[in-house]
């Protein structure tokens, strides 16, 4: 038997326990992974064991061992774990090819297939893409499944005063002589509530858990929940899945889970036995994810659980099996492989055109020979590109995220979070301090940022926004609004007299709170801003909110920018957009893919899609350092072809709902969904969460927060700058720009014609002393000395005010004119220096081109 998980530290956990029953049954159990040794690899070589604990990643390598495959061959059953996380991703395309080749060598008819979850929201679904789609299933579902006791708790104010709030749930349930997990959505909210509930309760032991610790810090605090001792261990999704951590007996959520199925998951660690009810606890300090999470406990009531996408027809999926094929036989016909595939629920509609086109661009890197009728073995380069592309995870690199008012380096994040959410506008949460993007440099792997000065609890994070939040639960949200707006609420689960007044008070402004059965339209008068409030979830919406943009961008002449939530989507412009354009937008008939495949054009995430699919397919060696330009080459040549149908394949899945979507303008273009456009004095209540989060309408630019100008004056104040005399050309000094004083005259010659360059700049003294001996000057140096003459003009008449705008980042003498000409107030001057800055780092990639 293989028994297959998706986690290797669930792998170990297996282990321990499936050891004892296999020797109970005269059974021997080993496990195989990437630490694996080459000795305990050799000793299975020889005498295999009866039950191999194994990840997908490896099993693509034993199906490529010639050896090993002499006992597969052998093989009864296979057993994968945790099947739900495995089906929504490229790994469980994998892993679904790999069973068939299984099969292939298997001198069985019919290896039996298992799967095993506990949250599967499609029983049918997952049933067809475990065994494929000739084999025959049974599903076996528990019909007395655990109940859950769970409360949702509402509290005004930031994550200190949630942490007081755990403290005391705690008490009321008397868990504090037992351990208690209290989940958050991102790790930085762990480390931080970690500390916050250390210092509020000595007494107790406070443990955190999650991936970015050592192996050893996250076991020792395994070994803690396992031993029985009383505790609280603050974690991620890190002790989610099934791994034993012996008896817990309360679970805290602190925030939306976002989905029914992580609800179930975190909530079921409690009491973790049969029949016995897990019990536990949902505080949230958002209005909206009070309403989610009695949203998604009406879903766990009802047993409905959100539903995977698989991903059908991965062809960079194709292009490694083809390899593994090939490397099996030597020489593969594509029609022998094209059954193989057809086999696999998840590439059933695989035509012979899409696994000649992948062929083709294997061929072409001289990974595989392919004559039209068969691919063939290439040698080393066939071996080093399987056994480099075992894993469909992304190589994730790291970007650098630097602050733009006080030009320091913050920290780092993952170019996954970068690629799918590094958009000009969008806030997040680094290191327990709230930050709003600027720019992404892609080549130099930089996130410019600026501080948000605001509490923590209101801004959103990437990572909860990472769980996209399904139609359903949106659904059942709006309509929650609509009964308790209108005093029609009758469930047994408290709401927050907040919620009701709230709600209330939306009615009154909208005429009706928008619910599941209608779209309102919100613009408050005098604003540039369009609120568009659908309950339609998060890709129907990023859907809507993407072909929203570039529609009435067509149609106004200027950029409409659009950001959006599961319940509703903002748009911006300086151009003259009204309701009856966004109306009329949301009821047009056009071709959904089209749009969005314009609107993705030059835009980080296609650029990094195109750079990890094509090392997929070995276009880009597995070690190459991303690079913005080589992803727009690789994406103009290789348009029309299996890589580039993949890039827009992955894209659209990940981020987009088109299918749905179509469906949704089709009922508003019918009036199925009516929509209605409101004109209000102030935005209502339910406006204002995104109306917080939105770059055009939060502090900048008008009202700029002044902890962040206070920051910017800072750093302007200690620039450093090396003056010069133009006139003798034997002045220089480096000065901070507090330090300069008026008049600018040279002390030696007492010239006006100061000139300035940055504290470093050896080339300027030179140039100049060049120009006063009569010596002729390159061009590269006369360019520079006539931008030393113009910036001697601009101190000449605007004295130290001059220098101080100089001193912004990517300020030239042009720039720094048109500013200087037109601020009198210090405070709108300084905002002007910094807007220059921003303006600066967010097109600086464009004409570096």
């Amino acid at each position: 038997m293989l028994y297959v998980t998706p986690l290797r530290a669930l792998n170990n956990d297996i282990f321990k326990r499936l050891i004892s029953y296999a020797q109970a049954e005269g059974l021997r159990a080993e496990i195989r992974h990437g630490d694996t040794s080459s000795y305990a690899r050799q000793k299975m070589l020889e005498s295999p064991p009866d039950i191999l604990i194994t990840t997908p990643e490896t099993l693509g390598i034993l199906l490529v061992s010639r050896k090993f495959k002499l006992h597969l061959a052998q093989l009864e059953c296979v057993v994968v774990d945790e099947l739900h996380e495995l089906l929504g991703n490229e790994r469980g395309a994998h892993l679904s090819l790999s069973l068939e080749r299984l099969q292939r060598v298997s001198t069985r008819p019919e290896i039996m297939r298992v799967g095993l979850s506990a949250t599967i929201g499609d029983p049918d679904e997952a049933a067809k893409f475990l065994v494929g789609v000739q084999g025959k299933c049974a599903i076996v579902t528990d019909t007395e499944a655990r109940g859950y006791d769970v409360k949702v708790k509402f509290i005004e104010g930031n994550l200190t005063v949630l942490a007081q709030k755990i403290l005391d749930y705690i008490a009321e349930e008397k868990g504090g002589d037992k351990s208690t997990l209290v989940f958050t959505n991102t790790r930085d909210e762990a480390e931080f509530l970690g500390a916050v509930l250390k210092a509020k309760s000595p007494s107790v032991p406070v443990e955190v858990h999650h991936g970015s610790l050592s192996k050893d810090s996250r076991e020792a605090t395994e070994v803690m929940l396992r031993s029985g001792q009383a505790g609280i261990v603050v974690c991620t999704s890190s002790l989610e899945l099934g791994l034993d951590i012996g008896a817990v007996n309360l679970v805290v959520q602190v925030g939306s889970p976002r989905q029914a199925t992580k609800l179930i998951q975190r909530i079921g660690r409690s009491r973790h036995k049969m029949r016995i009810r897990a019990v536990g606890a949902v505080i949230v300090n958002k209005h909206d994810d009070e309403l989610e999470s009695l949203a998604l406990l009406e879903r766990v009531d009802k047993h409905s659980l959100e539903t995977i996408t698989i991903h059908k027809k991965p062809l960079d999926v194709v292009a490694h099996h083809l390899a593994g094929l090939a490397m099996e036989e030597s020489t593969f016909p594509t029609e022998s492989a094209l059954a193989l595939f057809r086999r696999s629920y998840a590439f059933a509609d695989l035509t012979k055109e899409d696994l000649d086109g992948v062929a083709t661009i294997l061929e072409g890197q001289g990974i595989l020979r392919f004559d039209g009728e068969a691919v063939k073995r290439r040698g080393q380069r066939t071996f080093d590109y399987y056994f480099s592309n075992l894993s469909t995870i992304p190589d994730i690199q790291q970007f650098e995220v630097h602050d733009i008012t006080t030009k320091k380096i913050i920290g780092r994040l993952d170019q996954v979070f970068v690629g799918e959410y590094g958009e000009p506008g969008k806030p997040f949460v680094l290191k327990g301090n709230s930050w709003r993007i600027v720019s992404v440099e892609d080549d130099k792997k930089i996130l410019f940022v600026e501080p948000m000065f605001r509490d923590l609890s209101t801004i959103p994070y990437w990572v909860g926004e990472l769980i996209p939040i399904e139609y359903e639960t949106s659904q059942i949200v709006g309509e929650l609004r609509r009964q308790i707006s209108t005093g029609k609420y009758a469930s047994t689960r408290p709401v927050s007299a907040s919620q009701i007044e709230r709600l209330q008070k939306a009615y009154r402004q909208l005429s009706g709170v928008p619910d599941e059965r209608s779209v309102v339209v919100e613009k408050r008068r005098g604003s540039a801003a369009i609120v568009v409030h659908a309950c339609f979830g998060t890709k129907i919406n990023q859907t809507l909110a993407t072909m929203l943009s570039t529609l009435l961008s067509a149609k106004i002449g200027y950029l409409v920018e659009t950001k959006s939530d599961a319940y509703r989507i903002i748009l911006s412009t300086n151009g003259p957009l009204e309701t009856k354009h966004v109306s009329e937008g949301l009821k047009e008939s056009i071709d959904l893919k089209e749009i969005l495949t314009a609107s993705i054009v030059g835009t980080h995430p296609l650029n990094w899609k195109t750079w990890y699919v094509a090392k997929k397919f070995g276009v880009v060696d597995k070690t190459a350092q991303y690079d913005r330009r080589a992803a727009r080459l690789i994406q103009e040549r290789y348009k029309g072809t299996p890589l580039y149908e993949e890039i827009l394949r992955e894209l659209f899945q990940e981020k987009y709902d088109i299918p749905s979507t179509t469906k949704i303008m089709g009922d508003l273009r019918e009036s199925r969904i009516p929509v209605r456009i409101a004109e209000v004095e102030e935005f209502s209540e339910i406006a204002r969460p995104i109306l917080e989060y939105t770059s055009s309408f939060a502090a900048m630019p008008l009202t700029m927060d002044k902890a962040i100008l206070d920051l910017v004056k800072e750093r302007i104040g200690n620039a450093k700058h090396k003056l010069l005399c133009l006139s003798c050309g034997r002045y220089e000094s480096v000065l901070k720009t507090n330090d300069v004083k008026e008049p600018l005259i040279c002390p030696l010659c007492r010239s006006r014609l100061i000139t300035e360059t940055f504290a470093s700049d050896l080339d300027l003294p030179k140039i100049i002393q060049k120009k006063k001996k009569g010596l002729e000057l390159n061009e590269d140096e006369e360019k520079k000395y006539r931008r030393a003459w113009k910036t001697s003009s601009l101190i000449q008449n605007f004295g130290k005010r001059a220098i101080v705008i100089l001193s912004g980042f990517g300020v030239g003498v042009d720039t720094a004119a048109r500013i200087i000409r037109r601020t009198a107030d210090e405070d709108q001057f300084y905002k002007n220096i910094y807007l220059a800055e921003k303006n600066y780092v967010a097109t600086r990639g464009f004409w570096q081109d």
